[in-house]
Parts: C-alpha cells; structure tokens; sequence
C-alpha cells in the first residue's frame, strides 16, 4: 500500500481587511473562531440570544461587539460575511436578513429543518447576490478530493454505496428531540448524505427503516437511535446509509465506501484509501477541513468568486434527508424532487 500525506494549500493575502460577526456563539461558532483567527481575520460583532456566550467570545479577541438581536447588528455593522453556528431549530429569518443587508452568509448544516424556510434562505441569496457556504466540511478533506478526481478521470460507473455514522448522543439537550435537531439523519448524518452526493451524485429516492430501540430509557428521546437508508442514485448506482446514536465508544465509525467499475473507494475522517487491482493507495487528511472552507469562503468574497458549496448544495442535501424522514413517516420510497419542487 503506497501512502501519500498532501500538504494543505498556503494560506491566501488579502482576506484580513473583512468585518466579519457571528450569529450563534455556540461550541461550533468556537471551532470556526479558532480558524478566523490563525486567518489573522478579527471578527468585529458577535450576537447571541445569550448574551454572556457572545461577551465571552468577544473577550477572547477584544474590541467586538455584542448584540442579542441580530436585527440590530446588521443596522449597526457594515459587515463582509457574518458566521450563522445556530442549532437547527433556531433557524427563521437570519440568511434573509444577512442578504438584505447585502452580507455574505457562510451556515452551519443543516440549513434548517423544513423546505419552506430552507428555500426562503436560497431564494434571498440568489436574489441579493450575496456569496454562501454550507458547512460541510468533509468535502474540503485532501483525500476527498483526490477521491472525487479519480471517480471522474478513472472510475467508471459507481454501482454501490455504503455509508454509515455510528457515534453516541452529542452533549445539547436539544438534539434528542426531532422538533429540535430533526434526528441524528437530519442534524448529524446530514455529512454522510452529503458526501455521498459531492461524490456519487444526486439522489433520486430514498426508503427508510428506523427506529427508538435502545435509548427508551432516556427521558424525552424522540429521535431514531438506529436507522437503515436505502438510495437509489439518478445515475443508476443503489446505496445503504445507516447511523445510530448507541454505538459504544470503541466501536464509533463514521465513514463511506464506493464501489465503481475501475476503483474502490473508503473515506473515513482520518484518511481515503482508493483501491485499483492489487494496489491501495491511501492518501492521509492532513488538511484541517474547517480550515480550508473558512479560507475558501473568505477567498471568493475577496476574489468575487463562486464558492465551492453554496447554500443550493445544503438545501439539496437537506431535500435527501428530509426525504429520509418521510419515508419512515409513510413507510413507502419517496422521490427527493418532491421535496424540492
């Protein structure tokens, strides 16, 4: 087996003069605060319901701004881009009103938790022509995007797919409620589904089996602790994406595997290894995903470029997963153009 370790591409002059703020100063908003700041970019206005989580990111870099109203932070910042890290159900009018005002909107998945508010999001980006990113960071992994190259150079056509994220409960008391998180396939798996996307292609159905089996005595927990997805691929391939929330700690996995015609392909969040004949060659993700998406985000802003995954891509990954649900709702197929008509 041939190993290769890419190196992640140099960071880019020119982004350091953006104001930028937050929606959301939550665990996730952190994370993409680290980031900012390795940019050398100092986000200048931070906003939470919770005031006291937006004054402790402020004093982390001095000098921001702090508001518990976003209305009132885009009357009163000139913003480039503002980071929305909120949870799923607290999405309503903040991509819309970040477009108004002529802001470009980097978003944590999911985009929200019904078509309705996610096409309304879409729609005011497209309208305003401001520039989006959806947080989906596994597309940004160095072996990712080896893997999608080889799949269109050498490939072939992709017959199979397998998926799969078994994890445990993550500490937010919401998640636990579908009204809030919409289950782990709608709030966490969402990745998975995703991934299969960028590199299989669209989906075209989708059938579900899932469940509330081994978390029966967790008060309040509405959501599947296991769930089984079958997919059929616009392109013919046929897939299976499963996730439970019950797996114990050794045995946690989450990851995708591809069988086409020329090549095999097995992503996990360490490495990709791409199979042809006898010969395995992994390549290591040594890139920090969130990173790279930051950066890149940044980047088209100051280049006035397209950017890699716009908010189209997160309602379409959005459609697969909400087609999920409903299937297990009606217990039959259900086609993701329904949803996204």
């Amino acid at each position: 087996m041939v190993v290769v370790e890419e190196k992640a591409a140099e960071e880019e002059p020119g982004i350091t003069g953006l104001s930028v703020g937050f929606i959301g100063c939550g665990g996730i908003a952190s994370h993409h605060l680290n980031q900012l700041v390795k940019l050398g970019v100092k986000p200048i206005a931070f906003c939470d319901v919770d005031k006291s989580k937006a004054l402790s990111f402020a004093e982390r870099i001095g000098g921001a701004t702090v508001y518990t109203d976003y209305y009132e932070m885009f009357e009163r910042e000139k913003l480039d881009a503002v980071w929305i890290c909120i949870p799923p159900f607290a999405h309503r009018d903040e991509v819309v009103v970040a477009a108004e005002n002529g802001v470009n909107v980097f978003l944590e998945k999911p985009i929200a938790l019904d078509m309705k508010t996610a096409k309304s999001m879409v729609d005011a980006v497209g309208r305003h022509g401001v520039k989006s990113w959806v947080g989906y960071q596994w597309r940004q992994f160095n072996g990712v995007q080896t893997a999608r190259m080889k799949l269109v150079r050498e490939g072939g056509r992709i017959g199979l797919v397998e998926g799969y994220w078994w994890g445990g409960i993550p500490d937010a008391p919401w998640w636990i409620r579908r009204e809030f998180s919409g289950g782990q396939v709608v709030e966490q798996t969402t990745h998975i589904f995703d991934l299969a996307r960028y590199l299989c292609g669209e989906v075209e159905r989708v059938y579900t089996e899932m469940d509330t089996l081994i978390h029966t005595d967790i008060p309040d927990f509405d959501i599947e602790d296991v769930g089984v997805f079958t997919l059929r691929f616009k392109n013919g391939a046929v897939g299976v994406i499963s996730n439970t929330s019950a797996a114990q700690p050794p045995g946690r996995t989450v990851g995708l595997k591809i069988v086409a015609k020329n090549i095999q392909v097995e992503v996990s969040y360490v490495s990709t290894k791409i199979h042809r004949g006898s010969e395995t060659v992994e390549v290591r993700h040594t890139v920090d995903p969130y990173l790279e998406e930051d950066r890149k985000f940044l980047q088209s802003i100051v280049e006035d470029s397209p950017t890699e995954v716009p908010i189209t891509e997160g309602l379409k990954t959005l459609a697969v997963t909400l087609a999920a649900v409903e299937s297990w709702r009606r217990g039959t197929p259900v086609r993701v153009e329904e949803l996204l008509l």
